[in-house]
């Protein structure tokens, strides 16, 4: 969870659990604040996403207001998405061994690059693709830097993390996933030069026309 404010963090905390939603009066007597100040902080706590809100007609006076934590809001609780997918990747690799963790690995960049065709499209230049390529491999969490541009020597893309470590070092054939996507959103020839999982310091691709 992003550094929110105590009481901006408790009121998420009580939309949590009261899926039902809740209204000033109730955030206002949870937090032992007034109406007002609660109203402050519900409007930080919309202009970030977290919370929605629903207006209900009673038989009389005006439509009460109830808050709601958002899908943003849920997201903004921590999560273990790296210790879950690495325990998945490990099932796999163990189950389907190292063919066929390489044909899922392969699949799965296929649909990743899939679902970002358009960002790889109409690019005027080889130069501009390969910055777009870098820019979504940060998104992807890998830490990347396009360290040469120049493909008739080999452009040069270095990440500095890598994304499923732990068991890439018992299953490299896992890093297909790096070499495949790379290919498929960029139309190049894309070789591993060097390998974290290996006990480099950095995944070093080559990338050259085919």
């Amino acid at each position: 969870m992003r550094a929110l404010p105590e009481n901006q963090k408790k009121i998420l905390d009580y939309l949590l659990n009261h899926s039902e939603g809740a209204g000033l009066d109730e955030l206002a007597s949870h937090l032992e604040i007034t109406k007002t100040a609660v109203k402050e902080h519900i409007v930080k706590l919309e202009a970030y996403g977290f919370i929605s809100f629903i207006d209900s007609k009673g038989s009389i006076g005006r439509p009460k207001r109830r808050y709601l934590l958002s899908s943003e809001g849920h997201e903004a609780f921590p999560r273990q998405y790296s210790w879950l997918s690495n325990q998945l990747l490990e099932l796999l690799a163990n189950n389907f061994g190292a063919e066929g963790i390489s044909r899922i690995m392969t699949d799965l960049a296929d649909r990743v690059a899939s679902s970002m065709e358009n960002r790889f499209k109409n690019h005027d230049s080889n130069s501009s693709l390969l910055t777009e390529l870098t820019t979504t491999m940060n998104e992807l969490g890998y830490r990347a830097i396009l360290k040469q541009s120049d493909l008739r020597k080999g452009a040069i893309i270095e990440a500095n993390n890598c994304v499923y470590h732990s068991v890439a070092k018992r299953h490299p054939t896992l890093c297909q996933f790096d070499v495949k996507f790379m290919e498929a959103v960029s139309g190049m020839d894309v070789k591993l030069e060097h390998c974290i999982a290996r006990g480099a310091a950095v995944c070093r691709f080559c990338l050259r026309k085919k």
